[in-house]
């Protein structure tokens, strides 16, 4: 019988685990970045000029702008290889804008990040990038490993790239909601109403995160035994 790590699990990469360490360097670049006071006009312009382009759309052709453009991102991020370095470069390029928008609004730029982190929509995006990345790596693994389990593996990425376009279809429709009521509603309910889409959010949230533990741990391929793991991570989130 094979040992298990942190990463593996009977000789198999573990892929949600490989998830939880992108989705926090990910959220800790954000923070780092995001706290410097970075200068940049030029950048500053060209960023409101394309979000003022979506904004001032009706709900649909705004949800198609947005959806699409996270979808090409996440689908780069899926490549291997390619995908790692795309990942990093665009959350960094994301947290120098937020770092940037920040100091033109006279404030910190890490009151922007979590200004963004109170709407449903990040919480639904943010993991997606992660998860595309994560299948990047997997794709490398699965690759070089090859062996008996190697169509189960590939089985395994194909429904995470359905899983990334299902999460991103619904965090578009949860951004465009918030923009909507934003830019409709006057103050205090600009603010109140897109707030109000956590109540729907967080079941959707909880249905996705079981899908993708589902999706994590091969329970589309196969049975697993149950797991007798003291792993504080797998008593929280399920062996993943």
């Amino acid at each position: 019988m094979k040992d298990d790590s942190f990463l593996f699990s009977n000789g198999s990469l573990r892929f949600g685990r490989i998830f939880l360490i992108l989705f926090i360097i990910e959220l800790a670049i954000y923070v780092a970045i995001s706290s410097l006071s970075l200068h940049d006009a030029a950048l500053y312009n060209n960023f409101k000029a394309e979000q003022s382009s979506i904004t001032r759309e009706s709900f649909i052709p705004m949800f198609l702008s947005i959806f699409p453009h996270n979808l090409l991102i996440a689908s780069i991020e899926f490549v291997p290889i390619v995908g790692i370095f795309f990942y990093f470069f665009s959350v960094i390029e994301t947290s120098i804008i937020i770092s940037v928008e920040g100091t033109q609004l006279h404030t910190a730029g890490l009151a922007v990040f979590f200004s963004l982190a109170l709407f449903p929509h990040t919480w639904l995006e943010l993991p997606s990038y992660a998860i595309a990345t994560g299948a990047s790596i997997y794709i490398i693994y699965t690759l070089v490993k090859r062996g008996d389990e190697f169509n189960s593996r590939m089985k395994r990425i194909g429904f995470l790239y359905l899983f990334v376009v299902l999460e991103l279809m619904v965090a578009g429709l949860f951004e465009t909601s918030e923009i909507v009521f934003e830019t409709t509603y006057k103050a205090p309910y600009n603010l109140i109403y897109p707030l109000i889409l956590w109540i729907p959010a967080v079941p959707v949230i909880i249905g996705l995160i079981m899908l993708f533990r589902r999706i994590a741990t091969d329970g589309f391929a196969s049975k697993k035994r149950k797991n007798d793991s003291n792993d504080p991570i797998e008593a929280t989130f399920g062996k993943m």
